[in-house]
């Protein structure tokens, strides 16, 4: 691949700009008339790779014509995942392909898709005249997930608050999608559960946690 560095900003990609719509993405950008073409490179967000080591497999070659047809670039959005976006200019030479090493953020842009659902439910069954309540937990996921996604909090006197607010507790087996009911626990008559996310803000990304 022939990467070059830009040498005017005439050359770079500008303005790049994101529209979702259901399950597509529409990406418009500002493209200077001296660009004869773009390469659209698309990966996961925690996997972008450096410019060294992106190969013409993992580049899409776009034309001016293609942009206006589509007034952009429309792309599926795949599921909950976060993907990474970066349109390099190009210029034809002598009937190659000339790619412009853009090295400023004013080409790339990050997706999110849809966040997945998940649901979960806690009952408690006092039991008479015993210092001991059964508990029971029901998660209900639209996809299937790893047990270390959840873990469960216990607190004495009030519901917990965070994952910080209690003892935390983690789940032993995976979820399948839809609804799956744990094994009833024991836990003391004055003590409350809640069910958190184990890595906080990470997985609140991709998915959404709904007390039922």
């Amino acid at each position: 691949m022939n990467w070059e560095t830009i040498t005017s900003p005439d050359h770079e990609i500008r303005d790049l700009r994101k529209t979702l719509r259901d399950s597509e993405v529409h990406l418009t950008w500002f493209w200077s008339k001296d660009i004869d073409f773009v390469y659209i490179y698309k990966a996961p967000a925690d996997h972008v790779q450096p410019y060294s080591e992106i190969a013409e497999d993992d580049l899409r070659l776009y034309t001016r014509e293609e942009y206006k047809a589509n007034q952009g670039y429309v792309a599926r959005i795949d599921g909950i995942s976060r993907s990474h976006y970066r349109i390099f200019p190009c210029q034809k030479r002598e009937g190659k392909l000339i790619i412009f090493r853009q090295e400023n953020d004013n080409n790339s842009i990050g997706i999110s898709g849809s966040k997945g659902k998940i649901y979960f439910s806690i009952t408690y069954k006092n039991k008479l005249f015993q210092p001991l309540k059964k508990v029971k937990i029901s998660i209900m996921s639209e996809l299937p997930l790893d047990k270390e996604v959840l873990v469960y909090v216990k607190k004495h006197g009030s519901v917990p608050n965070s994952i910080d607010d209690g003892t935390v507790y983690p789940f032993v087996r995976d979820f399948p999608s839809g609804k799956s009911v744990q094994p009833e626990i024991e836990i003391d008559k004055n003590e409350y559960i809640r069910i958190f996310f184990s890595n906080g803000r990470k997985s609140a990304y991709d998915y959404e946690l709904i007390p039922e």
